[in-house]
């Protein structure tokens, strides 16, 4: 099979930082390459050069955020100067869509660009923010002179179609889960001193993982949890992992809607040991306004547990509605499908038994990897 050699223009410090996730799994695309050159924003004097095998990782050091797209295209550009490159990727469609494209246009070399989540035609994220209007103007025009696109889910991939060139390859290749760590076999030891240590009875419990940001639609969970307190036969508790800056408002809100004292929060977890929450766990609740993928719905249901979620892209395409889990808009009919699972113990296990059947094949490691480089490559082959 041909390799290539590969330029990435990446946000993704830790790339550069720390030996973690993010490295291994560049390592291993470039493990399929000629050589895979990654040059990634890093802060003031932040991130390492490497130079493993056909590996090269090359932090830009930007002294601001504005500084970066210089940086970068510079760093790029005495990349491309060497006169092997054959195609630049980046990893959206915006900052490192730019430079991207102008490394493209001055090089004549195929753009690649990357869309990780649902962007576009999508007024939950255009409202997010005053500058993201102007943000979806850029990433169209990117778009637009881009030679192929790497989506995550279906649902972005048909709105992507309708923006690039009608000879462009649109390509569904989510991002590999690195499910060795997060979704571990753990021990019965393990999770009831965890049980012991979140101070939680017998009683079930109903889970999330992730950002406390705006884009989660929090709000809406606490709404789904006064619901489901009130009407479970058997009331759960719930278990928010993750931190960000609204996690003090929910907890509050938690108080306001009378089950405060149902609710913990354990804060962020090592990768690790998020493993044992997915375990305590007997329903994953996601609420999100917008998501792409969704990775906690991928270990979520590599560990065996069913997932209830809003109707956001990674929902729709990893979700089956009714087979290994519920996908549904409002409050009412979300909190009904959480108690249908809770009260029926055996169809809650055949859902999260399907659900792990399914990403076992569709979420395979190397099935992944290989859909990315195929994306890479100028001829798709």
């Amino acid at each position: 099979m041909p390799t290539v050699d590969i330029l990435s223009i990446s946000l993704d410090a830790a790339i550069a930082t720390e030996e973690g996730d993010a490295r291994r799994r560049q390592r291993r695309y470039a493990e399929r390459c000629d050589s895979y050159t990654v040059v990634v924003k890093t802060d003031g004097d932040a991130g390492e050069a490497v130079s493993e095998g056909a590996l090269r990782v090359v932090p830009t050091r930007s002294r601001t955020r504005y500084q970066f797209p210089v940086d970068a295209y510079r760093a790029a550009a005495r990349r491309c100067r060497e006169g092997t490159v054959d195609v630049v990727t980046t990893q959206d469609p915006f900052a490192t869509g730019v430079v991207g494209w102008a490394l493209a246009r001055r090089f004549g070399l195929p753009l690649h660009v990357q869309v990780h989540a649902d962007v576009f035609d999508n007024p939950a994220w255009r409202g997010a923010s005053l500058g993201r209007r102007a943000a979806e103007r850029v990433g169209r025009f990117v778009l637009a002179r881009a030679d192929a696109v790497r989506v995550g889910t279906e649902h972005e991939r048909g709105k992507v179609r309708d923006i690039v060139p009608a000879d462009a390859r649109v390509h569904v290749a989510p991002v590999a889960i690195d499910a060795e760590r997060r979704c571990r076999e753990t021990t019965r030891a393990e999770r009831e001193r965890l049980r012991e240590r979140l101070d939680l009875d017998d009683a079930p419990v109903v889970a999330f993982a992730g950002r406390f940001v705006p884009q989660k639609n929090l709000d809406r969970w606490v709404d789904v949890a006064e619901r489901v307190a009130k009407r479970a036969s058997d009331p759960p508790q719930f278990v928010l992992v993750g931190d960000g800056p609204e996690r003090e408002r929910i907890r509050r809100r938690f108080d306001e809607a009378g089950v405060g004292d149902r609710a913990r929060f354990p804060g962020w977890v090592a990768e690790d040991e998020l493993a044992v929450y997915y375990d305590l766990a007997d329903v994953f609740l996601l609420t999100s306004d917008y998501e792409g993928t969704a990775r906690v719905i991928v270990e979520a249901g590599l560990k065996g547990l069913p997932v209830v979620a809003t109707p956001f892209a990674g929902a729709l395409d990893n979700v089956e509605d009714g087979a290994t889990g519920f996908v549904a808009e409002d409050v009412e009919t979300l909190a009904d499908r959480i108690c249908w699972l809770l009260d029926r113990p055996e169809e809650r296990a055949a859902f999260g038994e399907q659900a792990r059947a399914r990403f076992e094949d569709s979420f395979d490691p190397e099935r992944l990897v290989e859909a990315y480089v195929e994306f890479l490559r100028p001829d798709g082959y």
